[in-house]
């Protein structure tokens, strides 16, 4: 099936911030925000599928990923909500499912906690969201902590994708990698704005949003055990564990992950 798909960039904050439509205008509306391993291009697996179910999807660059800018060295849940608030209302959308891989979670959740009225369903995708545990944050620590230097890397092997998938898909794996070689995201800064940022699950609750987490059975950055730990705090959570998945469940297996996710806004209206 054909949809329209438009490109965009919009002032917010001293950035230009870069955006994609696709499907149309009177539809549903899902926001997919991606994660420090990805940008806009991440998610094409994704738009398809959710375009052919009936939803407008909407993807963007946080700033200092993809083609967004980061001129003003501000990066943080405050000025991603600002950017976030600035798409939706160029593209002209009131409320929106809004979805968020990893450091995307943290965006969306703020976003969430800002401006509830504008959320319809939020989706924490192998991301914790701010929602920290003692043992969330202890692992965190000791994976940044451990983090390979750059020169180590080999083609297709990525932390944020599971071990076995390179095996399994070479090209999808090394593409991966490709993806992240048109831009320098400011990765230090991310690390010390998603340490800083917590969300107390009650805060989150009382929002009254239908929350769906999803997660990978081998992502070695969130492990499954430790987010089914923290999601579980939440009165009503939908947890999805994904299987023979790492940190990207999205990119890795697709399939499984549209269904889990348009399940998901199928029920949330």
């Amino acid at each position: 099936m054909t949809h329209s798909w438009n490109t965009a960039s919009i002032e917010s904050g001293g950035e230009q911030i870069y955006y994609e439509v696709t499907g149309a205008a009177d539809a549903p509306t899902v926001v997919l925000t991606h994660g420090a391993g990805g940008s806009h291009a991440a998610w094409f697996q994704q738009v398809p599928a959710l375009a052919d179910a009936g939803y407008r999807v909407v993807t963007w660059d946080s700033r200092g990923f993809g083609c967004s800018t980061y001129d003003t060295g501000v990066l943080g849940c405050d000025a991603a909500v600002a950017d976030l608030a600035a798409v939706l209302d160029a593209v002209g959308v009131e409320r929106a499912h809004v979805v968020g891989q990893s450091m995307g979670g943290w965006w969306v959740t703020a976003f969430a906690l800002a401006q509830p009225t504008r959320v319809l369903s939020l989706t924490l995708s192998n991301t914790i969201g701010g929602l920290w545990t003692d043992a969330l944050f202890q692992h965190f620590a000791s994976f940044v902590a451990a983090a390979p230097d750059a020169d180590e890397r080999r083609m297709g092997v990525h932390s944020a994708l599971g071990v076995s998938f390179v095996t399994r898909d070479p090209a999808r794996a090394f593409l991966y990698q490709q993806l992240n070689t048109f831009h320098s995201p400011p990765l230090a800064a991310i690390a010390g704005a998603l340490g800083s940022a917590r969300v107390e699950h009650a805060t989150l609750d009382a929002l009254g949003l239908p929350v769906l987490v999803i997660t990978g059975s081998d992502d070695v950055l969130f492990p499954a055990a430790l987010v089914r730990a923290s999601a579980s705090q939440l009165s009503n959570p939908t947890i999805v564990e994904i299987a023979d998945a790492g940190h990207s469940p999205y990119f890795e297996r697709p399939d499984e992950y549209n269904a889990a996710l348009l399940q998901h806004l199928a029920e949330t209206g």
